[in-house]
């Protein structure tokens, strides 16, 4: 029987070493730094809009912020260290500010392991927030946020937005748990297959030359370092004929590299990564899919089923920040102008046009324009006004 105790089911605060080796798991591992880099790269293709409404707005002075989060970043590369971070298993956005413009406000993201949390934020991650004061008083918390050079400042709650990969509800509402920590050993045999491999083409250009001589004539001793020499000096040169008193026997070190189904274990590896962070296979590219068409639709999907949820939740987080939603505004993140969302409009054309030669069919058989629309889920009206299906 396993007895899991409190600490490995909620994530820990100043856990320094396991935010150190996710990151490098990250970066060291081709398979898992290239899931990464598509999902991440995908993601910071989208657009930031404001609406009103339904109405856009173009010219929001938070579109600039994004456009310019901080000195060192531009928009796009914010959009990747967000859903970079994220897939690590939490993004720590800092705003230094609740005003919506570039000159009073900085949008940083702040590195897990080089943050230090109070005691009091350890001992209130898990408790139920009942009353405005109790949140207010975790908000004027401070954590500390060390420098590479020993030096460090403090940052209040308050200014941080923390979106977890998975989910915060695992006992620490500050730090949700990563996927990564059931990737260990996945990562790990990609690691080994690639060494396997390395050692395996290191070795597959060398041989072993050896004598052939008859088990039963006793008479012949082993081969002495002069002849070993020889052979090796004879194996090495750029004659292609060679003349030689007794046969030898020539293999390699490595017969059939192939058997061993290296670069399939390292594919593999890449795939499931890659589906654990709801990837499909079409869009991981590990494998030939059936059309290009799939492989357009893979993408559209793989946006709205996996990228929108989280753009959803982080720019949510800003608009309640900036009090947008207060004034019935929001902010979004959207990919529809990319070339592969084209296929969910095409589908969306192609249902209108049916639901339109529907409409006329149930029109011209004098069914009520009421009862159309109920069928078809539509709010079309003749002329202006609604047919009740009577002269």
């Amino acid at each position: 029987m396993y007895i899991l105790s409190n600490s490995f089911i909620s994530p820990q605060f100043n856990d320094y070493d396991s935010e150190i080796k996710k990151l490098d798991a990250v970066l060291k591992n081709p398979a898992m730094l290239k899931v990464v880099a598509l999902q991440c790269d995908l993601f910071s293709l989208g657009k930031v809009q404001v609406y009103k409404g339904e109405k856009q707005i173009i010219d929001d002075p938070v579109l600039d912020l994004f456009k310019n989060p901080n000195p060192f970043q531009s928009g796009n590369q914010f959009l990747w260290d967000f859903m970079f971070w994220t897939m690590l298993g939490n993004s720590y956005c800092y705003t230094d500010s609740n005003i919506a413009d570039t000159n009073y406000n900085k949008l940083y993201f702040l590195s897990p392991g080089k943050m230090y949390f109070p005691n009091e934020a350890t001992i209130c991650k898990d408790k139920l927030m009942l009353s405005k004061s109790a949140v207010s008083d975790l908000n004027k918390l401070t954590i500390e946020y060390r420098y590479d050079n020993g030096e460090s400042i403090k940052i209040p709650i308050s200014k941080i937005i923390t979106i977890s990969d998975l989910t915060n509800g695992t006992g620490n509402w500050l730090k949700g748990s990563s996927r990564i920590d059931a990737l260990y050993k996945v990562i790990s045999n990609s690691d080994a297959a690639l060494d396997a491999e390395n050692v395996n083409v290191r070795f597959s250009g060398k041989f072993m030359v050896a004598g052939k001589a008859d088990p039963n004539d006793v008479s012949k001793i082993p081969l002495s370092e002069p002849e070993k020499e020889s052979i090796e000096q004879k194996m090495n040169g750029r004659k292609s004929v060679h003349a030689v008193k007794s046969l030898i026997d020539i293999k390699r070190f490595v017969e059939d590299k192939r058997s061993l189904q290296l670069h399939e274990a390292y594919l593999n590896a890449y795939f499931i990564i890659g589906s654990m962070y709801g990837i499909p296979k079409d869009v991981l590219e590990a494998y030939n899919s059936s059309t290009y068409e799939n492989q357009e639709k893979a993408r559209a999907a793989h946006v709205s089923y996996t990228l929108q949820p989280k753009g959803n939740d982080f720019f949510q987080a800003f608009s309640n920040r900036f009090g947008y939603t207060d004034k019935n505004k929001r902010i979004v993140i959207d990919w529809s102008h990319l070339p592969f969302m084209q296929v969910f409009e095409k589908d969306r054309a192609q249902t209108k046009n049916t639901q339109a030669q529907t409409f006329q069919i149930l029109v011209k058989n004098g069914v009520p324009i009421e009862e159309i629309n109920k069928f078809l889920n539509t709010n079309f009206t003749i002329n202006g006004t609604v047919n009740t299906g009577t002269n």
